[in-house]
């Protein structure tokens, strides 16, 4: 029965290979999106999921209150790790994990003839103890990663840095030198770090090397860095609560913070680390669960209006087949048989787009990829979440979109079937297959709508002043403690005359380096109950960046904090209206080992991405922290400066790898996940509009059919072919019209939402709405014009001939 079944299928698909070839697009554009989205939701709920422990292990992060809000860190003071071993045994395996982000590293050789070979490594160099293998579960192909790192000053290199650094060549043994400060024995090589973690590592190096490298490590309870972070696994009959409660009332003998902050250290899973923004990560990029939510109803919506879309087309072609239902009733066929017969047409044309999605997704895959930065993939014969996903996507979307038509098909009666006088169902008074529109085009309207308002915050971002000028600067780091180097080669640096000014400084004016302090003010009578971020930076600072100065003057050169400028909002928390008054105050800095006077108020700039406010501010000087040359160059020779600068700095440092990055490039990082969203956003709003057309067409067929002798009769008693046009289009425009009022809201509501994670964001205008809603008419017209038309055009003698 079922081949019979089978084998009608595909005759009658066969001669009606427009309409099946419509449906086979629609289906298949419909499920490529929900399989892409599918891959990409897969892989980011996958982060840290593989380890044994998972369930167990815990990042221990710091929740901090103060009067500038909530300051939220994975930095943990340096003695912690020690207090969790003497005091919370039930905390274990624990470790240090510190990301120096990169360093230089030239490779060590006993042949003085040999030209030594360096290398710049800009991230994910992990410094690690033993214990990390205990937690975590990486790859290692046999080597004992924990023997290898238990001596100090080794070093594991991952499968691809070996082969970059000692190409052809067995590294084990081998020296590499960092920074030019510590010489590392390399002591194994193992695979490359999985795509999906958030510990990424290109080299492991033991931990205690790591306090060579990083001179401001220390062992006070008061010094935190938000690279240096503590990982454990939790005793699985241990409580989390009473855990955090015992180590927050040790902590608190031991760390001092400011009246009126509140400070809790708490425990965050290992699974939760990729979804948390507060904290953020070692691969810098995090994305909410609210965000995966939102793609996986895109999915689910697409292929939801591909359905609709298939439901439209059935329901036209059904008066065609009409006679075919009559006939086989007459025949006995009952009416289970017959909707079994249309739900196997529906499932071929499902399966048919199914295979071929399959076959999209591939093709799209390495664009996505590209795209979203990942490395996806997938082997459909080996991937049993894949096929059970397939399968659910098979049964879910031929029972829904082939049920309905079935439904009506088969309900056909013989006699008004035979003499083609039937009239399809209606719900409510209202045509069904009229509703299905409604919900393709408010689906359309609203992915429009997002689109639109995602695209112009990213505009906004590229645009808005932050309060500096960001064009044509680059940032070039300088190896640590070692400023003072190439500062006595400025002249040389400026010599040039495509370098127009240069600056030595903590960071540039945005960046993820923060520094902060409590503080007194004038005569230090009041505890303040907020910090200050302490931005570090020479004489030429403002004039590299071009930030103005609002009263006073710049600080004079130092090497030392003497002389302090401070911001608006700085002024505005300490109650001061006019920054003249400010201007020879005592200020109090660095907790309270540093006096000094401030001499000059700047303009606001923003220190981070526009999410967060602009904090108060003190600017001052120390050589010690320089970690970045800024330089200001001219654009047209742009080539001749930073060789011009190469030169120099390698004069200053021989023995490093110059690096350098325009620092607009370093500013849009701070977008990237929001570009991304905007992308794909654009994407899938072209897609749901390619599939609405589609089914829009389907459903002018079917009216077109429908009223073929009326529009003979309106023809031969005079009606235009525009006025036969109209008399399609005007329902159409209604349709859209219900679809924009219930579209509207919706996409305010969550893209307000949306919008509520930057603190600097536009406003949603109803010009954004009047904009998708009449884009989605005017496609809808067009689309409705393009069978209008060719009922408009017909020869009404055979219209008034069509039974």
């Amino acid at each position: 029965m079922f081949k019979n079944y089978f084998l009608v299928a595909v005759r009658t698909l066969r001669r009606n290979l427009g309409y099946t070839m419509l449906n086979v697009i629609g289906l298949a554009l419909g499920i490529t999106c929900s399989l892409l989205l599918f891959l990409v939701i897969r892989h980011e709920l996958s982060y840290d999921t593989f380890h044994s422990k998972a369930d167990r292990i815990y990042r221990i992060n710091v929740d901090k209150i103060t009067a500038n809000g909530p300051e939220d860190n994975a930095g943990t003071p340096f003695p912690m790790l020690a207090t969790i071993k003497a005091s919370l045994p039930e905390l274990s395996p624990a470790t240090h994990l510190y990301n120096a982000e990169g360093g230089t590293f030239t490779i060590v050789s006993n042949n003085d003839r040999v030209p030594a070979k360096k290398f710049r490594e800009e991230k994910n160099v992990l410094f690690v103890e033993p214990a990390f293998f205990d937690l975590f579960d990486f790859p290692t192909n046999g080597v004992n990663a924990k023997q290898a790192l238990k001596d100090v000053n080794t070093v594991l290199l991952t499968q691809t840095i070996a082969d970059r650094f000692f190409p052809g060549e067995n590294p084990v043994g081998k020296v590499l030198r960092m920074d030019n400060v510590v010489n590392l024995k390399v002591t194994g090589v193992i695979p490359d770090a999985p795509e999906n973690t958030d510990l990424p590592y290109v080299m492991l190096i033991d931990y205690e090397s790591s306090k060579k490298i990083n001179t401001f490590m220390n062992d006070t309870w008061n010094s935190t860095n938000s690279n240096q972070q503590v990982y454990f696994a939790m005793a699985p009959e241990a409580s989390v609560k009473q855990a955090e409660d015992r180590l927050n009332q040790i902590t608190s003998k031991y760390r001092r913070i400011s009246p009126g902050e509140q400070e809790r250290y708490t425990f965050q899973p290992i699974t939760q680390v990729h979804f948390d923004e507060r904290y953020g990560n070692f691969t810098g990029r995090t994305i909410s669960k609210t965000t995966l939510w939102a793609l996986g109803l895109i999915g689910m919506f697409l292929v939801l209006v591909a359905s609709i879309n298939f439901v439209n087309l059935a329901t036209a072609q059904a008066l065609r087949r009409a006679k075919e239902v009559g006939m086989r009733k007459v025949l006995g066929a009952s009416k289970p048989q017959l909707m079994t017969q249309f739900l196997c047409e529906t499932g071929l044309i499902t399966l048919v787009a199914l295979l071929l999605s399959v076959v999209f997704a591939e093709l799209l895959l390495p664009f996505l990829n590209q795209l979203l930065e990942l490395q996806i993939s997938f082997s459909i014969l080996r991937d049993a979440q894949m096929l059970l996903f397939l399968l659910v996507v098979l049964v879910a979307v031929t029972f829904f979109a082939g049920f309905y038509p079935a439904l009506v098909i088969s309900g056909f009666q013989p006699i008004s079937a035979l003499k083609s006088k039937v009239a399809t169902a209606r719900v409510a008074g209202l045509s069904l297959r009229r509703t299905l529109v409604v919900v393709q085009f408010t689906i359309c309207q609203v992915l429009i709508i997002c689109t639109i308002i995602v695209h112009n915050q990213m505009e906004y971002f590229r645009s808005a002043s932050l309060g500096f000028d960001q064009e044509a600067i680059v940032n070039i780091p300088v190896p640590a403690g070692k400023a003072g180097d190439l500062m006595a080669l400025r002249s040389q640096l400026e010599s040039h005359s495509a370098v127009k000014a240069t600056s030595f400084a903590i960071a540039p004016p945005s960046a993820n380096i923060d520094m902060n302090s409590s503080f007194q003010y004038d005569d230090f009578s009041v505890n303040r109950n907020f910090s200050v971020n302490l931005k570090l930076a020479d004489e030429n600072y403002l004039k590299t960046f071009g930030i103005p100065l609002l009263a006073g003057r710049m600080y004079e050169k130092s090497d030392t904090m003497q002389e302090f400028v401070v911001n608006e909002t700085f002024l505005e928390k300490v109650g001061v209206k006019d920054p003249q008054e400010a201007v020879g105050k005592k200020l109090l800095v660095n907790g309270g080992q540093t006096e000094g006077k401030i001499v000059g108020v700047v303009k606001d700039y923003h220190l981070s991405s526009l999410r967060n406010e602009i904090p108060p501010v003190v600017m001052s000087t120390m050589t010690q922290v320089y970690f970045y040359l800024n330089a200001k160059i001219e654009q047209k020779n742009a080539k001749a400066a930073l060789a011009h600068l190469q030169n120099v700095w390698q004069t200053a440092y021989p023995d490093d790898v110059f690096y350098y990055e325009f620092f607009d490039d370093s500013l849009a990082r701070f977008y990237e996940e929001e570009q991304r969203q905007a992308h794909l956003f654009k994407v899938f709003s072209f897609i749901a509009i390619v599939i609405g057309c589609l089914g829009l067409y389907g459903l002018v067929s079917f009216m077109v059919a429908q009223r073929t002798k009326e529009v003979g009769v309106r023809k031969v008693l005079g009606a235009s072919s525009a006025s036969i046009v109209g008399l399609f289009s005007a329902d159409f425009v209604k349709l859209v019209l219900i679809a924009f009022v219930i579209a509207g809201p919706i996409s305010y509501y969550f893209m307000d939402k949306w919008l509520q994670d930057f603190t600097y964001r536009i406003d949603i205008g109803y010009w954004v709405f009047l904009a998708a809603g009449a884009l989605t008419l005017f496609i809808a017209l067009t689309t409705v014009s393009v069978q209008a038309l060719r009922a408009a055009f017909s020869n009404p003698v055979r219209a008034l001939k069509t039974e």
